[in-house]
């Protein structure tokens, strides 16, 4: 599976990370649009996705999270990729997996999920690339942690709309 890696401006080789938060990210494709988490509170963009708990693995992990978060039972058919990113003492490596929904599910959000204000919808790859450019450049010098986020995703649309052929 190919691997990207994303670095903050203080990666060393030498470094020793204390952390690795492992992910899993839905990739959930129709007609050319992508099923995409949008938060108010503050502004983001992301796919459904979110931490492993306990002893998960990635497929387990990308079907809860979009049943918690989205409202919607998932059927994961095939890791895409992965980005690792190296951010501070930390490493977040989220694997992106193509899911297929196969009905609904209970949403069942965190109390910091649900001050986000957050909805769930589809949007084109290009607009997707374009709102999550905005939001980069918005948060650049602003917030470290919703640029790197912001980074992340947008990073992951473009390799998907490669992957699929997506213009």
């Amino acid at each position: 599976m190919k691997v990207i890696d994303i670095f903050d401006c203080d990666f060393r080789e030498d470094k020793e990370y204390g952390f690795v938060r492992n992910a899993a990210r839905a990739v959930i494709l129709d007609k050319g649009k992508l099923f995409v988490e949008y938060a108010s509170t503050p502004k983001m963009v992301m796919l459904p996705g979110g931490g492993l708990e306990n002893c998960e693995n990635y497929d387990e992990c990308v079907v809860r999270e979009c049943k918690e978060e989205c409202g919607i039972a998932v059927k994961p058919v095939k890791e895409l990729f992965a980005i690792r990113e190296y951010y501070h003492e930390m490493i977040f490596y989220s694997v992106y997996i193509l899911c297929e929904i196969i009905g609904e599910g209970e949403k069942s959000l965190t109390d910091k999920e649900k001050l986000l204000n957050m909805i769930c919808d589809w949007q084109d790859c290009e607009v997707l690339e374009r709102q999550l450019g905005e939001l980069m450049n918005g948060y650049k010098c602003v917030d470290e942690e919703l640029y790197g986020c912001h980074n992340r995703e947008y990073i992951a649309i473009k390799e998907i709309a490669k992957i699929f052929n997506i213009k």
